[in-house]
């Protein structure tokens, strides 16, 4: 069987690939949440993998958080973002604005899937726990309705809510002195009105507290749930970015808080990209993503084994022999400046599995159209991937990273098309500090050049950019050297994959 019947390495989009669980290949990141209590970030930059280590815990979380826990997988790409800016409270610092709203949301989550819980085993529901499950369907409705529901007209009808003047109590307390006002309130209703968001936000601020004393009561009963959320970022843009700074912001908040307060048994776990934690106004950023988060990092060994994986797979399901040694699959052992096939591929990445799949999947492509040629003498087969087939398919390759650099930073970082275009008109893969400025001053007359340095930091975090240090003959990318910090240096040098994209012309090393 030649090679282009069978080979394949997967989706480059998590959320596309049907298969995925099939070859998933974790790198230690979900061991990493799991089994430290206090963990509840995964972060990773764009294309990391984040979506799939969540769709894999969404799919096979007996296997990874054992058959007695409880997970509830949440993704938000159909969510009303709005609903968060009438459930502020504005006495709290700006950070912790949406922190409550979030509260809210997951410790409904969590009462709705411990009685389910219990349900499923027939066993008895604690009861408070069960009784905070009739409330909120007497408010809601039943069955209580989901995440994208409640954030809507079903909260809003919240500012219609009256409890009990004494507060209710769950354990022995009646159901029956809680009422809901009948009518519908509308979203521009709310946010007009003071009163209806004063009363909202107080009826929120009493249900927490209800859920709470429920949860609290009955917390040795309970298993342990995970609460996970992906794709938070969906409103990331232009137009909803300071919004979704503010409700992101929050939902890491409430996590945290979380967290700690329930010592492990209720966890939510947010999966987000690295770039935007960076950006959120969160008081100890720093002590969170050290103490509170797992970073989703690939090593040559890793990526390795990840694609290993899925080529494996696929020659499996055609009665063929696994793959032990990732060279074994080229025609040559060498590429230009003698690099082996994997080492000349990974440099062209920034050591994220999207960034090989897409260079691999690419090359197959510009394979296939060779094997494929309307006007060829003779069909062509393979039965190795062919070096000079990798060579085709870098120029859209490098297009493809450059794009996912635009897409990852402009919202946050504007300045980035116009950093990428001085690099482009200066037409070299190395570049000096002064270089650098001189494109920027000619592309804005009005440019501070002490801008610069901050610019080249930016650049080398994002591994656009890496620089030689002392003697060394090696180039320092992030990517691939994560522990190295940014030195200042004589002269800087463009990122292999997005040479061919930039137009950059190859510049002779010096001795």
């Amino acid at each position: 069987m030649q090679l282009l019947d069978w080979i394949s390495f997967g989706k480059v989009s998590a959320e596309r690939d049907d298969n995925l669980s099939n070859y998933f290949f974790d790198n230690g990141v979900l061991n990493s949440v799991i089994n430290e209590k206090s963990s509840f970030l995964v972060l990773g930059r764009k294309g990391a993998g984040k979506t799939a280590v969540f769709r894999y815990l969404r799919d096979n979380h007996a296997n990874v958080i054992g058959k007695d826990c409880i997970l509830v997988p949440l993704s938000f790409e159909d969510y009303n973002w709005n609903i968060h800016s009438i459930l502020t409270n504005t006495s709290k610092a700006e950070s912790m604005l949406y922190k409550q709203s979030w509260r809210f949301i997951i410790l409904i989550e969590s009462v709705k899937a411990y009685r389910a819980w219990f349900n499923a085993r027939k066993t008895t529901v604690p009861k408070q726990i069960d009784n905070a499950a009739k409330l909120l369907e007497k408010i809601f409705d039943s069955p209580i309705p989901t995440i994208s529901q409640i954030v809507g007209k079903k909260l809003l009808s919240l500012s219609g809510l009256k409890l009990p003047g004494g507060g209710l109590d769950l354990e022995n307390g009646s159901l029956d002195s809680v009422s809901v006002h009948a009518g519908e309130i509308s979203f521009d209703q709310v946010q007009q009105d003071k009163d209806l968001r004063g009363h909202l936000s107080e009826n929120i601020e009493n249900l927490i507290r209800l859920l709470d004393q429920a949860l609290t009561h009955s917390i040795s009963s309970l298993p342990t749930i995970y609460i996970c959320f992906d794709r938070v970022d969906e409103a990331w843009d232009d137009v909803s970015y300071e919004t979704s700074k503010k409700v992101i912001a929050g939902l890491v908040s409430a996590s945290d808080s979380i967290s700690a307060q329930y010592n492990g048994t209720i966890r939510p776990i947010v999966f987000l990209r690295e770039d935007i934690f960076d950006v959120l106004s969160i008081n100890d950023a720093n002590k969170l993503r050290e103490d509170c988060g797992a970073l989703l990092h690939w090593t040559r060994t890793s990526l390795v084994n990840l694609i290993l994986k899925r080529v494996n797979y696929f020659a499996q399901n055609n009665q063929l022999p696994i793959t032990t040694d990732i060279d074994s699959l080229f025609d040559k052992l060498e590429m230009r400046q003698r690099a082996k096939p994997m080492n000349y591929l990974l440099r062209r990445t920034m050591m994220r599995p999207r960034d090989l799949i897409a260079l691999l999947s690419r090359t197959i492509d510009s394979m296939r159209e060779k094997a494929e040629d309307p006007f060829a003498e003779e069909v062509k087969e393979f039965t190795k991937i062919e070096c000079d087939y990798i060579y085709s398919a870098e120029p859209g390759y490098s297009e493809w990273l450059k794009q996912e650099i635009l897409d990852e930073w402009l919202v946050q970082k504007p300045e980035i098309s116009e950093l990428l275009n001085a690099i482009q008109n200066q037409g070299s893969t190395n570049i000096s500090s002064d270089t650098l400025t001189e494109e920027l001053v000619k592309l804005d007359s009005n440019y501070d050049s002490q801008s610069t340095i901050g610019h080249l930091r930016f650049l080398f975090d994002n591994s656009i950019i890496g620089f030689k240090i002392g003697a060394s003959t090696e180039w320092k990318f992030k990517c691939f050297y994560p522990s190295q910090g940014f030195v200042e240096s004589d002269e800087y040098r463009i990122h292999d994959g997005l040479v061919r994209a930039l137009n950059l012309t190859e510049t002779r090393e010096r001795d």
